[in-house]
């Protein structure tokens, strides 16, 4: 599946910053108060922020898409691939709220 076919633009967006390597980019789409669950918890942009560097963005991850799971597009099945981080099947869940990204679960 085509990242530029997902449905929901603001998902379409932060996988798209991910798959670019664009942290600022990424990190605009979250609710200052939002959540990141990935086996820990993180709240706020600061805690979001330092997980996306070392989980993501500091280990190049790629999404690749591979299936929606709701009507909405906000479950996202796909592929992850990263180098010396994570390799493997992973579905991101995202909650949306007045256009941002108010929590982003992983697993």
């Amino acid at each position: 599946m085509e990242t530029a076919s997902l449905r929901s633009p603001l998902v379409r967006r932060a996988i798209e910053a991910i798959n670019q390597g664009k942290l600022d980019d990424f990190m605009a789409l979250f609710a200052p108060d939002a959540t990141l669950v990935d086996v820990s918890t993180y709240t706020g942009f600061q805690q979001i922020r330092d997980w996306a560097q070392r989980e993501t963005f500091g280990v190049h991850v790629r999404f690749q898409p591979e299936s929606e799971k709701n009507a909405e597009g906000t479950i996202i099945a796909g592929h992850v691939q990263s180098v010396g981080g994570y390799n493997g099947p992973g579905t991101f869940a995202f909650t949306l709220r007045d256009g941002a990204i108010q929590s982003l679960d992983i697993s």
